[in-house]
C-alpha cells in the first residue's frame, strides 16, 4: 500500500479518489499509487464489471473520459456522495483506533471530527474531494 505519511502522497491519493468517483468507479481497496494496478467495480446501476486499471491511465490530463471498456450500466446512476454511515464505516475500517464523528448542518454541510489519530491530510486522502466535508482534528489539551 502507498505510504500516505507525506503530504504529496496524500494529495495524490485525494485527487485519485476524486477522479475515480467522477468516472463512476468504486475502488475495492485504498489508492495503491499511480502506476500500480487498482481493483475497481463499476458504480453504474446494471453493470457488473470488475477489474484492474492503472490510475495513471485514468487521469483527465490524459484525455481519458471512460470508466472501463464495454460499460453496460445506466449513465448518471452512481451516487458519489456517501451517507454519514458509509463514511464512518470506511473511516473506522482504515483507522480502527480512531473515534470519528460527523456533524451535519441543515444546508448539507458536514464536518468530520476526531481527537487523537491521523493527520487531516491522511483522512482527506481516503475520502476524496466529492463528499462536501470539512475536517477538524480536535486537539486534546
Amino acid at each position: 500500500m502507498l505510504d500516505l505519511s507525506t503530504r504529496r502522497n496524500a494529495a495524490s491519493a485525494y485527487r485519485a479518489v476524486g477522479r475515480v468517483e467522477e468516472l463512476e468507479l468504486i475502488p475495492e481497496h485504498p489508492y495503491p499509487g499511480s502506476d500500480v494496478h487498482w481493483r475497481f467495480r463499476c458504480g453504474r446501476v446494471g453493470c457488473t464489471w470488475t477489474g484492474h486499471l492503472f490510475y495513471s491511465h485514468l487521469r483527465a490530463s490524459r484525455g481519458h473520459n471512460r470508466r472501463h471498456p464495454g460499460c453496460t450500466g445506466t449513465p448518471g446512476t452512481y451516487r458519489i456522495r456517501k451517507t454519514d454511515d458509509e463514511l464512518l464505516t470506511h473511516l473506522r475500517t482504515v483507522f480502527p483506533d480512531t473515534d470519528f464523528h460527523i456533524h451535519s448542518t441543515t444546508d448539507g454541510d458536514r464536518t468530520v471530527e476526531w481527537t487523537s489519530g491521523p493527520d487531516t491530510h491522511h483522512v482527506q486522502a481516503h475520502l476524496g474531494p466529492n463528499q462536501n466535508l470539512t475536517f477538524a482534528q480536535v486537539i486534546d489539551l
